[in-house]
């Protein structure tokens, strides 16, 4: 899947939700933790040195 700014590279469940990894258009790799249930609690992971103008991070 791609959107404007992210490409889609693995999207997997695991027990506590679903992980999806994402590519920007920078470079960035950007992990995401959605969780199942309303009462669970996300996560995320990725960074790098500089400011991206496409993803705000």
């Amino acid at each position: 899947m791609n959107t404007d700014t992210h490409t889609i590279v693995s999207r997997h469940t695991t027990s506590e939700g679903v992980v999806v990894w994402s590519r920007c258009a920078c470079g960035r790799l950007h992990m995401a933790l959605i969780p199942y249930g309303a009462r669970g609690k996300g996560l995320t992971a990725g960074g790098h040195d500089f400011h991206c103008p496409r993803c705000g991070r």
